[in-house]
């Protein structure tokens, strides 16, 4: 691994920046008012390469209770913690705080490093290491080392060293092939070089000249230079504390919280369900809707908790919740967070972010409770799967960005085969959303052609709209691939089941003959639709039915048959071949009607450019 990142953690004045500077030469106390106070305020990084040629980039946090959101920023994405703790002092409040924090952020390897041991007496310092094993007892630091070390003498760093050789020579790597992230925990400017954001790059690689988003504003930056630990790289890596001096947008619209990566591989949400714990022997309630401050990535914002499984959510308390947050934040699954309470202000619990844009719930019921939990423990395929089934029409970015790992194509193929996603076009549904949607779908045509047998099928958009669907593209995405699959038939904008063929009872075969028999009567002084039908339901269907191809319907709804229409031609034709023109009144006269139906007539013949007008007059064309 080229780089890890080593964080500090403890109460203030325990000797963090000592050990740092001891350890590096770096003095990462750089505000004039650190300097005048003497305590650190904001963050400091420093690098160390160890003697196996590892490269260390250190985050030196700020111990001061004021300072926590600031020591929060800095701990997200670190591989090494280490706890610093005065032996003049041993644990402080800050102490306890910070350990806590640490536990809720999945950091891998933690050492204890014992401070200002040439300032105590042996059996002091004992004292001291034993209040320590005796407070980790039974936490995840439990068998933590303990190094006792003295920053001016550089008493113990020997080991010191040596413990950071072993702890990090099996610390997991992080993913080089995900889309970079990086959250952002400084923003400043440098003369002649434009703006620059610091972070540790959580994942993937960041090039010279790649184009990124910031989030969650969403506008576009392109790397103009990047460095890693004061160096100008051509490439920074997961894993490593990376500056990248973005042109295209201004210090301004930039801000610690932010987060710069690929573009639309991550979520910018409001809402997030989580597996919390909270600490021990808080004397805090949480329930339904108390408000929070949540810390994520970089970021701080004001929110409220929505306990899923507990009604009441005390000490030590574990469960799943929703939060709902004031603004957006900019999260991945499986992301880990701290929860602190708004006043007074203290550390109240944390865990880990397992569906980034989830629905609001309204019920809290055990069949939501195991949906929950499913998106936590579950393999990747179950996983998968349940999120689909509330994210129909998801693409394959989306389901990356939600899983966060690496085996989503391999696993979308096998749940493919086995029929248990479908994939239309470039998105993806779990067959039980597209086998509703076809139930229900067959359900209402069925309904539909038994009150309609004559009609060729619903109205696409009226069917359409019996669905709660986030738009209608997605209606017409289902239909044609229901239609493509022989479930439903879909013809000039009506959808049928894919076998209904409209057909005549016997009652309506009657209607049908005494229709023709008094259209055919009528010759060619037409009737309308009125006159046939009489405003009757059945013989309104029916004549419906025989518009599709046995009859015309001319304007002012006017009927005539097809074979009628069809002779009607003819005589035109006899009529212009004996005397060379077509006349309104010798036409008239030839088929027997009004001057009005025979004006019906021939300007359908001029639409079907069966005829053209010359003057009053129409030839043949």
């Amino acid at each position: 691994m080229d780089s890890i990142i080593v964080g500090t953690a403890g109460h203030i004045d325990h000797g963090k920046t000592a050990l740092v500077k001891a350890l590096t030469g770096c003095d990462t106390d750089t505000l004039a008012e650190e300097k005048k106070r003497g305590i650190s305020i904001n963050l400091g990084f420093a690098s160390f390469r160890l003697p196996n040629g590892r490269n260390l980039g250190i985050v030196d946090v700020p111990g001061h209770e004021k300072f926590i959101k600031n020591m929060l920023a800095g701990a997200t994405g670190i591989d090494l913690a280490l706890i610093v703790i005065a032996a003049t002092e041993g644990i402080m409040p800050q102490t306890r705080e910070h350990i806590e924090i640490l536990g809720y952020l999945g950091i891998q390897k933690y050492l204890i490093v014992l401070t200002k041991v040439d300032m105590v007496d042996e059996e002091f310092k004992e004292l001291v290491i034993e209040d320590i094993r005796d407070f980790i007892k039974g936490t995840f630091l439990t068998g933590t080392r303990i190094v006792e070390v003295d920053s001016i003498s550089r008493k113990g760093f020997h080991t010191l060293i040596g413990e950071l050789e072993r702890l990090t020579s099996d610390i997991q790597e992080r993913s080089f092939t995900k889309k970079p992230r990086m959250n952002v925990d400084r923003v400043f400017s440098i003369k002649g070089y434009g703006t620059v954001v610091t972070g540790t790059l959580m994942e993937g690689v960041i090039k010279v000249n790649d184009e990124l988003t910031v989030y969650p504003q969403g506008f576009s930056a392109k790397v103009r230079n990047l460095q890693v630990h004061d160096h100008s790289v051509e490439e920074a890596y997961a894993g490593q504390r990376t500056a990248i001096n973005l042109s295209g947008v201004s210090l301004e619209e930039l801000k610690r919280g932010n987060t710069v990566a690929a573009k639309d591989s991550v979520y910018v949400t409001n809402i997030i369900d989580v597996k919390f714990r909270i600490v021990q022997d808080t004397k805090f309630e949480l329930k339904r809707f108390s408000r929070l401050k949540l810390y994520v990535g970089s970021s701080e914002v004001l929110a409220k908790i929505v306990p899923i499984t507990h009604k009441t959510v005390k000490s030590k308390d574990e469960g799943y919740a929703q939060i709902i947050l004031d603004h957006d934040i900019v999260v991945l699954k499986g992301d880990r967070f701290v929860l602190r309470t708004i006043t007074p202000v203290t550390t109240i619990g944390g865990g880990m972010i397992i569906d980034p844009k989830p629905q609001r719930y309204k019920k809290f019921t055990e069949e939501l409770i195991r949906s929950v939990s499913l998106k936590d423990s579950s393999s990747v395929d179950e996983i998968m799967e349940e999120y689909l089934k509330g994210h129909p029409f998801s693409v394959l970015e989306e389901i990356a960005s939600f899983i966060n790992g690496e085996t989503v194509e391999k696993e979308l193929s096998h749940l493919i085969e086995e029929g248990t996603v479908i994939q239309i076009g470039k998105q993806y549904l779990h067959k039980e959303f597209l086998i509703r949607f076809q139930s229900g779908a067959e359900s209402i045509l069925m309904d539909y052609h038994e009150s309609n047998p004559l009609r060729s099928g619903m109205p696409k958009a009226e069917l359409l709209d019996k669905f709660h669907l986030p738009n209608k593209k997605q209606g017409e995405i289902l239909l044609q691939y229901l239609t493509e699959v022989k479930r439903l038939k879909l013809e000039q904008n009506l959808v049928s089941l894919f076998y209904f063929k409209p057909e005549l009872t016997q009652n309506q075969q009657k209607i049908k003959e005494d229709l023709l028999g008094r259209i055919h009567l009528s010759g060619y002084s037409l009737m309308t639709i009125s006159e046939l039908t009489e405003n009757n339901k059945d013989r309104q269907q029916v004549l419906e039915f025989m518009l599709k191809e046995e009859l015309l319907l001319f304007p002012g709804q006017y009927i005539l048959d097809r074979g009628q229409y069809e002779g009607v031609r003819g005589k035109a034709k006899d009529l212009f071949d004996e005397k060379g023109i077509i006349k309104l009144s010798d036409f008239r006269d030839m088929v027997g009607t009004s001057r009005k139906f025979a004006l019906i007539l021939l300007e359908r013949f001029d639409q079907e450019k069966y005829t053209k007008r010359q003057g009053e007059d129409r030839i043949i064309v």
